[in-house]
C-alpha cells in the first residue's frame, strides 16, 4: 500500500508542476505586446517562448513593463453546474490466499451545486477475484472554496460480474457455475487540487465494501433431479484513487 501511495503522490506532483507554467505580457517602450511564457531571464536580454517551440529574445531596455497573463481559473469546485469525473484506485486487502491488490476504473458525471455538494450516476470496471462492472450513486460534498480543498464521497449501488465461468461435465451429472455480483459501497475523504482553470485533481484514501454471489445448479442425469448452491463472498478493500475533475 505505501508503494502505491507513493506513486498517486509523484503523479500527483507532476500534475501540479505542469499546471503552473505561468504566462507574461512583456510591454515594450513603443506600447506592443507580447504574451508567452518566460524561459530565460537575465540583466541584459528576456527570453519568451510564445509558440513551442518559437523563442524571441528581446533586449532588456527595450521593455517597459511584464504582467502576468490573469485567467477566469475557478477556486474550488463549489460551482454550479454539470461535472465529469475520471478516477484510478488501487485496492488492497485480504483474502484466503493472503493479501491482494487490484485496480479499478471509474466515469461518473453529474450536477454541481453552489453549497459545494456534488450528485451523480457512475460506473467503470474492476477486478476482486472476479471482473465488476459497477453501477452506482455518487454523493461529493467539497466544503471550501479555495484552490487546495478537502472532500468526502459516498457511493451506493451494484457491482455486475462479468467473468464467464465454465461448465463441468461428469458422467452422471454436470455442474453450472454462474457468478453474480451485489451490493456496493464505498466512502472516503481526499485532497482537491485545482491546477488548471475548470479542471481540479483529486487525491483520496477510502474503504470499499463488494458482494459477489457464486450460484451452482448440478443436475443428476439419473436421478433426474439437481441441486443448487449459493456461495457469498463478501471483499473489504481499502481503496487508494486518483481522479481528475471537468466542468
Amino acid at each position: 500500500m505505501s508503494r502505491l501511495t507513493a506513486i498517486a503522490v509523484c503523479v500527483l506532483l507532476t500534475l501540479t508542476a505542469t499546471g503552473q507554467h505561468r504566462k507574461y505580457t512583456v510591454v515594450l517602450n513603443d506600447g506592443s505586446r507580447i504574451s508567452g511564457t518566460i524561459v530565460g531571464d537575465s540583466t541584459d536580454f528576456l527570453d519568451l517562448k510564445i509558440t513551442s517551440p518559437q523563442v524571441i529574445r528581446i533586449g532588456r531596455s527595450q521593455v517597459s513593463s511584464v504582467e502576468e497573463v490573469k485567467y477566469p481559473v475557478k477556486k474550488s469546485i463549489m460551482t454550479s453546474g454539470y461535472y465529469a469525473r475520471f478516477s484510478m484506485g488501487f485496492l488492497s486487502g485480504r483474502n484466503e490466499s493472503g493479501n491482494q491488490s487490484s485496480l479499478s476504473f471509474h466515469l461518473s458525471n453529474g450536477y454541481q451545486f453552489k453549497n459545494g455538494l456534488a450528485l451523480g450516476i457512475g460506473s467503470g470496471m474492476e477486478e476482486l477475484g472476479v471482473v465488476l462492472v459497477p453501477l452506482y450513486a455518487d454523493l461529493r460534498y467539497t466544503p471550501l472554496n479555495t484552490g487546495i480543498s478537502p472532500y468526502a464521497w459516498m457511493k451506493t449501488g451494484y457491482g455486475f460480474a462479468i467473468t464467464d465461468e465454465a461448465v463441468y461435465y461428469m458422467d452422471d451429472a454436470s455442474t453450472d457455475r454462474k457468478r453474480e455480483g451485489g451490493f456496493l459501497f464505498n466512502a472516503g475523504a481526499g485532497i482537491s487540487l485545482f491546477t488548471w482553470n475548470r479542471t481540479a485533481v483529486n487525491v483520496g484514501l477510502g474503504y470499499r465494501y463488494q458482494k459477489v454471489t457464486l450460484k451452482q445448479d448440478q443436475i443428476i442425469y439419473w436421478w433426474g433431479g439437481g441441486t443448487v448452491r449459493e456461495t457469498v463472498t463478501q471483499y473489504y478493500r481499502l481503496e487508494l484513487h486518483l481522479g481528475f475533475v471537468f466542468m
